[in-house]
């Protein structure tokens, strides 16, 4: 691989990357260089060496790449991990269909915002001057948005480096798409339209949301529930309440109507985006059950979010958290010497060594929880003046004015029953003087 800078050939299989001492060039300084992300360097810095040389490569020729290369980190079937050069690909550019549909967009998003009465810029660089986002919404008690208009396929690196400079100036990114398998998809927040055209996003009062919304389903699981229960005891319930974070057309229409903001009519692009920047709509990250750096990003509703937060401890997503090093990641070289002819399109590429599982595992959509038990309040006596029909008994006088107290007040319940200074039987609440005593049993002597 060349570097343009130092005009000279890097060996990535040397340790030294083939650069003498004499040279008064440091390599740590190199070393560190090979691995930085593309987007902050120059994309032009390192070079196949052949079409350094003056030669067209086999990428230039192909057409699918360019020239220009990025170094990667590669493990071999002997489980080394070796520097390895790889050819950048093209930049891309932008087609016709995806200018309009990309313009559309933002007229859109813009229109729809300013009918709500909310302010927002198009194309305008951030205070850091740090991003420059499509459309910036700006809250009125939700969240300030960084809105994207994406329908090509932008690289893991650039959605990670605008969502990152978005948070810098206060930005919650929303990437908006049509396209389920872009990499933009849980790597920030997202929201999904049906392919459709710029003349129909242009005519259009507003847009279906099909992906990156939902909303929180909840259930007594029981014998008699219309939903399963989720730890498989489907025939008798296991008593406990159950949260789901559903899509809306899973939640449209549910005989218990648990969610009646599930109805995929109302979801929408406009109304969701409006509910985020006013508050009625919120951001969640739902981490992975064991590696809280991969999760899933999702827009619900701001009432769903505080219940499934009085039961989660939601993380927050630690992008530039790394594990820690160990054997597997040191660096090997063999010492060979550099190739200088383009190597691309060959069969050069072997399979990476397994290696055990790190913290790879699926986001907890799910919850369950006990179903919290509510004291039951004794219901209150109505006032009665005069007893109808009074039957006396030898020991107890038929009352013929029988007063009414107030039950309901907590600081008449004990935690632990008391014997009834009526009765003498286990009584767990106190009368007026603080005495032990049933509700019947006061009521009947009112002294």
């Amino acid at each position: 691989m060349w570097h343009d800078e130092l005009k000279r050939v890097i060996e990535l299989d040397k340790e030294d990357l083939g650069i003498l001492e004499d040279t008064g060039i440091n390599v740590s300084q190199v070393h560190a260089e090979l691995l930085q992300p593309v987007a902050s360097r120059r994309r032009d810095l390192f070079v196949c060496v052949e079409s350094a040389s003056g030669r067209m490569c086999k990428a230039e020729r192909q057409g699918v790449k360019s020239p220009h290369m990025y170094v990667r980190r590669h493990r071999g079937p002997d489980g080394a991990l070796r520097l390895r050069a790889a050819h950048l690909p093209t930049v891309h550019e932008m087609t016709p269909e995806e200018s309009d549909r990309h313009k559309a967009m933002k007229e859109f998003l813009a229109r729809t915002c300013q009918a709500a009465g909310l302010a927002t810029k198009a194309e305008t660089a951030t205070k850091n001057r740090s991003a420059r986002p499509d459309v910036t919404v700006f809250a009125d008690g939700g969240v300030n948005l960084g809105c994207e208009a994406q329908f090509y396929n932008a690289s893991p690196s650039t959605v990670l480096r605008r969502t990152r400079a978005h948070a810098d100036d206060g930005l919650v990114s929303n990437w908006i798409t049509h396209d389920d398998t872009f990499h933009l998809v849980d790597r920030a927040h997202w929201m999904l339209i049906r392919d459709v055209t710029w003349r129909e996003i242009t005519n259009a009062a507003d847009l279906p949301l099909v992906g990156g919304y939902r909303v929180l389903a909840s259930w007594h699981c029981t014998a008699a529930a219309d939903r399963p229960c989720l730890t498989g005891r489907s025939k008798t319930g296991c008593g406990k309440r159950h949260l789901q974070w559903d899509t809306p057309r899973m939640s449209d229409g549910e005989a218990t109507g648990w969610s009646p903001r599930g109805d995929r009519l109302g979801v929408t692009i406009g109304r969701t985006l409006i509910g985020a920047a006013t508050g009625s709509v919120a951001p969640l990250y739902l981490p992975g059950r064991q590696d809280h750096r991969a999760g899933r990003f999702i827009w619900v509703p701001a009432e769903d979010r505080e219940t499934w937060a009085d039961h989660h401890d939601t993380l927050t997503p630690v992008e530039d958290e790394r594990p820690d090093t160990d054997e597997d990641d040191e660096l090997h070289y063999s010492g060979h010497d550099a190739d200088d002819t383009c190597r691309f399109g060959e069969v050069t590429w072997t399979p990476s060594a397994p290696l055990p599982r790190r913290g790879i595992s699926s986001v907890a959509l799910s919850l369950t929880v006990d179903e919290p038990t509510r004291s039951v309040l004794p219901r209150q006596r109505t006032t009665i003046t005069e007893d109808p029909a009074p039957v006396p008994t030898p020991h107890v006088a038929s009352p013929l004015i029988q007063r009414t107290v107030d039950w309901s007040d907590p600081s008449r319940f004990l935690s632990t029953p008391r014997p009834c200074q009526h009765c003498n039987k286990p009584a767990s609440l106190l009368d007026d003087t603080g005495t032990p005593s049933h509700k019947v049993c006061a009521e009947l002597h009112p002294g």
